[in-house]
């Protein structure tokens, strides 16, 4: 990745927007949709940005730029049209370690604006690292049609009871099961009906089958080459629930990176830690290509086959 993608915590921001243009009045408006503090600094402003003066986040100096407006902030957008005060402020910027983005001159800047899809909470950031924004902006409106704008309200849900099960199911399988469930069944839909009520029921009523119910499985994922891009949709998701994952000997360690983030990781397998692990209730993932190797008497191995070839 040329580019760390990274979430900042807008109401601990504080920002400066260099210039009072219409450039600056659309960086201003985005900036609007968090609680981040906004300083405009410019000797004169357009109407397009005099019309967000009101908002209580935002505040003018009225002078030309200077170091000193940097201090004591985090963020700074250059939206001048005049080269060498964008890069005076690019300068600046970086001495200090502030977070720098001048507008159109991707050399100037250490961040860039990701494309972005807002159902707050619930935000979803895109980039192409710069190289196909026709693309990106196909790809984005093909996500933002398929999202119903009711999946903020969605999420805000789930956020407000995400402790509650999470102390009723400790098992991650186990709670990703039922969110899984409960997104995919009856109480969402209850949700996004505006029926909030009758979903909070539903979901009290369903904790406790979850939580006693046994998940410990192992699943062998068999693939015939080094290319995680022939695997099958079920195996992807298994990766995404293993609470384990194990590479067998002579396949590509990228399979790792399309397992769950907090998955814990091995290369090397272990047929008694793997059984340990099912006695926990783990869901524990093999990707290898014997299948013999990985059979045990105690355990019943589910196998998903993967980009076999056929001679």
């Amino acid at each position: 990745m040329d580019y760390f993608p990274i979430f900042l915590d807008a109401k601990k921001l504080n920002t400066v927007v260099v210039g009072g243009g219409n450039v600056a009045a659309r960086k201003i408006e985005l900036l609007l949709k968090t609680p981040a503090k906004i300083t405009i600094v410019s000797p004169e402003l357009k109407a397009s940005v005099k019309a967000l003066l009101n908002n209580p986040q935002v505040c003018w100096q009225q002078a030309l730029y200077n170091k000193a407006v940097l201090a004591n902030k985090q963020l700074v957008i250059a939206a001048t049209n005049i080269e060498a005060i964008n890069q005076q402020i690019c300068t600046d910027a970086n001495e200090l370690g502030m977070l720098i983005n001048v507008v159109d001159d991707p050399a100037r800047c250490n961040y860039i604006t990701p494309a972005i899809i807002d159902r707050s909470p619930m935000i979803i950031a895109m980039s192409s690292s710069g190289n196909a924004p026709i693309l990106l902006q196909m790809l984005k409106s093909k996500i933002d049609l398929m999202l119903p704008s009711g999946y903020g309200k969605l999420a805000t849900f789930c956020g407000k009871h995400r402790l509650k099960i999470q102390n009723a199911i400790s098992q991650f399988s186990q709670r990703k099961a039922f969110w899984q469930n409960a997104l995919e069944g009856e109480i969402a839909k209850q949700v996004l009906a505006g029926n909030e009520d009758k979903a909070e029921q539903l979901l009290i009523n369903n904790i406790a089958t979850t939580s006693a119910m046994p998940t410990g499985s192992l699943t062998l994922i068999k693939v015939f080459n080094q290319n995680p891009d022939n695997l099958s949709l079920i195996a992807y998701q298994k990766l995404q629930q293993a609470d384990t994952i194990f590479i067998a000997q002579g396949i590509d360690n990228n399979y790792f990176d399309y397992g769950r983030r907090d998955a814990a990781k091995h290369q090397m397998i272990d047929k008694q830690l793997i059984e340990q692990l099912i006695n926990q209730n783990q869901q524990v993932v093999i990707v290898g290509n014997e299948q013999e190797h990985f059979k045990t008497s105690s355990l019943a191995l589910t196998t998903i086959i993967c980009g076999k070839t056929v001679e």
